[in-house]
């Protein structure tokens, strides 16, 4: 159970907030100095939790007249993909929620932001058309295999050209999501023109090539 004292130490004085777990201002850095807000298409993250980093990137997102996209089942015990050290996801979460419901948590903390579409749903049940383009993506969700591979998949094929997907818990006590990432970028090395693990948050992002075949 160390991970779980570990998340409790570090948050617990802030618990009454929405929390960004993530910090998320490493992801809006890299989206400004890309300048992704210049190309066509919204954001879209999967995995919201509690909307910290949900309102961070939709305020960003309105100042250019893109939405986010938030998917998320909320139910927190959904997650039971356990630690090295055995802690469950999913206590984690009920840790921080006290007994409250987290979607309501969510809500309130993205009230008033008009350019945020919530899907509540389970993340394998979601798909967008061809004509709904994204900018960026982050993937924080259910931390099985199969869903990480569920959620790239869902954001990959409709991420733009010179678009941006990231991943979290990339090199942390959760070995099977960091394989998982690994086997994606290796399979589609081709259509990737650039890696870049930002360590002390555990975030890797992929850049999508311009053209498939050429940096």
């Amino acid at each position: 159970m160390q991970t779980l004292r570990r998340f409790l130490q570090n948050f617990w004085p802030q618990k009454s907030i929405a929390l960004d777990f993530v910090g998320y201002e490493v992801l809006l850095d890299f989206i400004k100095a890309r300048s992704l807000h210049r190309l066509e298409g919204d954001l879209i993250e999967i995995g919201c939790f509690m909307g910290g980093g949900t309102v961070k990137l939709a305020r960003f997102a309105r100042k250019h007249g893109k939405r986010v996209f938030a998917v998320d089942i909320f139910d927190p015990a959904a997650d039971a993909t356990t630690t090295s050290d055995g802690t469950r996801m999913c206590d984690i979460y009920l840790a921080f929620l006290e007994g409250r419901s987290q979607l309501k948590v969510y809500e309130e903390a993205v009230g008033g932001l008009d350019n945020v579409v919530t899907i509540r749903q389970d993340s394998k049940t979601v798909s967008f058309p061809a004509s709904q383009k994204f900018v960026f993506g982050f993937i924080d969700g259910n931390h099985q295999p199969d869903y990480v591979r569920n959620d790239f998949s869902i954001i990959w094929s409709n991420l733009v050209p010179g678009g941006v997907l990231g991943f979290h818990d990339y090199n942390t006590e959760l070995p099977e999501v960091t394989d998982c990432i690994d086997a994606i970028i290796a399979t589609h090395t081709e259509e990737i023109t650039e890696t870049q693990e930002i360590k002390p948050q555990h975030i890797i992002l992929l850049v999508k090539r311009q053209r498939a075949g050429k940096p």
